[in-house]
């Protein structure tokens, strides 16, 4: 069984950048100790000019069950020792009381409780909540990993790669099916159940959700908070290649593109193949001119990013928000020529068709979007995410 659920966590960031936002991603392969680097990497001191201390970004509570939660799993579940009646009696509660179908908000991370009083937030804030429940309901609940295809998403200017991240509860064998465990998904479209996954420890989702943090704070240029916060994160799970794709893309966000040569580098020792780590490479030794360089490792990621629907489409978000649509329109022919069943990337091609005056095909496009499932919800991200990116 699996919720019908909202959406995708975050761990990602463009145009000049990649970022990675939580919510999704595969686990990489752990080194013995923190990867080498320069200790003033981590610091803060060669932006900021000064050390900026870890306590600025606070421990949080973010897989605690509060008062509240608790007082809930007291009143809905069963005193039974059956793990499959007491999942079923958690699931069916928040199902009625409207947590599938509350407000979802991809740039929204929130602690377990936070997420519970809201009924809002992303996908890992979701996530963090349903593990605090199951836990509290004495279910073996685990954050899960599933290595799913790159998603990509324009916002403000960042491009942001969505990893995957779900909930598997141990222990409860609810239908015919093999196995004793069952998934909960907070995503629109779930994994193929070939996808590989492997379940994470919890000290690698809470650094997850301040890295989620950071990427936040970073599109809102509010960048000390935003180091302090991916500081925490790395801090939490150094061995995490994200992370340290995520502070490049930091360095590179503020110019100090020898930093984030140096980020990206101690990437590559995590996962030599890392291709966010090389199309960050490729734009900071752009920054540097050093262009030969830049080609060169903008040649390890060309193709891979030619085949991703994902990448065309967040391209498509980027040219529209500067009001160039016959370039967008170009970025999302393609993306639909990837994949065509995609609600979103039809949507996207009708708003640019109505602004190129071409407005049969905007018809058409929309229909196209309707076919394939558009959701209401779907449609206010994308109309807010291309407000965002949208220069006034």
């Amino acid at each position: 069984m699996t919720s019908k659920s909202r959406s995708r966590g975050l761990i990602g960031i463009v145009a000049l950048f990649v970022l990675s936002l939580a919510g999704c991603t595969l686990r990489p392969q752990l080194i013995d100790g923190s990867p080498p680097h320069d200790p003033s990497l981590l610091t803060g001191e060669r932006v900021f000019g000064e050390p900026v201390p870890l306590d600025e970004a606070p421990i949080l509570p973010i897989r605690d069950a509060s008062d509240a939660m608790l007082a809930y799993v007291d009143e809905v579940i069963p005193d039974s020792p059956s793990h499959v009646r007491r999942f079923r009696a958690l699931f069916e509660a928040l199902t009625r009381d409207g947590y599938f179908d509350a407000v979802y908000t991809a740039n929204r991370t929130l602690t377990a409780g936070e997420t519970f009083e809201a009924r809002g937030g992303n996908c890992l804030s979701y996530t963090n909540m349903f593990v605090a429940l199951a836990r509290a309901a004495g279910l073996s609940a685990h954050y899960q990993i599933v290595d799913t295809p790159a998603t990509w998403d324009a916002d403000a200017g960042f491009l942001i790669r969505y990893t995957h991240i779900n909930v598997l509860v141990e222990g409860v064998r609810i239908d015919r099916n093999p196995g004793r465990d069952v998934i909960v998904d907070f995503n629109d479209i779930h994994p193929e159940p070939d996808y590989p996954r492997e379940i994470v420890e919890d000290n690698y989702a809470e650094s997850l959700f301040y890295a989620n943090r950071s990427v936040q704070l970073m599109r809102q240029e509010r960048y000390r908070e935003s180091f302090a916060y991916l500081r925490r994160a790395l801090s939490i799970d150094p061995d995490n290649v994200d992370l340290w794709i995520n502070l490049g893309a930091f360095y590179a966000r503020v110019q100090d593109y020898n930093s984030a040569i140096e980020a990206y580098d101690v990437a590559l020792v995590l996962d030599p193949r890392n291709k966010a780590a090389y199309s960050g490479l490729s734009r900071s030794h752009t920054g540097l001119g050093n262009h030969e360089l830049a080609q060169a490792y903008e040649e390890r990621v060309r193709n891979y990013r030619e085949r991703n629907p994902y990448y065309h489409y967040a391209l498509a978000q980027v040219a529209f928000g500067k009001h160039d649509y016959p370039s967008s329109l170009e970025y999302i022919n393609s993306a639909i020529s990837l994949r065509r069943d995609t609600a979103r990337f039809h949507l996207l091609k009708g708003l640019v068709e109505e602004r190129l005056g071409h407005p049969d095909a905007a018809r058409e496009s929309y229909r196209q979007a309707q076919r394939y499932g558009l959701e209401r919800r779907v449609k206010l991200d994308l109309l807010r995410s291309l407000a965002r990116a949208t220069p006034s």
